[in-house]
């Protein structure tokens, strides 16, 4: 998988102190009772033993094969938008916005 993150995005990672040598996880969970959708989610964690590990420029991240199954395109933008956060964008569609890097468990 093929993952660009924008110049904007870059800033605001890069402006979240304390986080050395923690990745970037790409997160997509199936939610739901009736109506399952898929949501999306950024946070500071460690890599597992069945991630794939994605080098973009200094940043390192991970993504699960359920992840990469969910989000169903070999090309991943992530983005940044003030009145949107953060934003996961396949030629396709438009996977989520309005996501915080965060801790997994903050």
């Amino acid at each position: 998988m093929q993952v660009t993150v924008t110049n904007e995005a870059k800033e605001q990672i890069h402006a979240a102190a304390g986080h050395e040598g923690k990745l970037i996880r790409i997160n997509g969970e199936l939610v739901g009772g009736c109506g399952m959708n898929v949501e999306y989610a950024l946070w500071w964690d460690e890599a597992h033993p069945a991630d794939e590990l994605l080098q973009v420029d200094s940043l390192t991240m991970a993504i699960d094969p359920s992840t990469k199954e969910y989000i169903d395109s070999d090309r991943l933008v992530i983005d940044y938008r003030p009145q949107q956060g953060f934003r996961l964008v396949t030629p396709q569609q438009i996977l989520a916005y309005g996501l915080k890097l965060k801790e997994r468990w903050g």
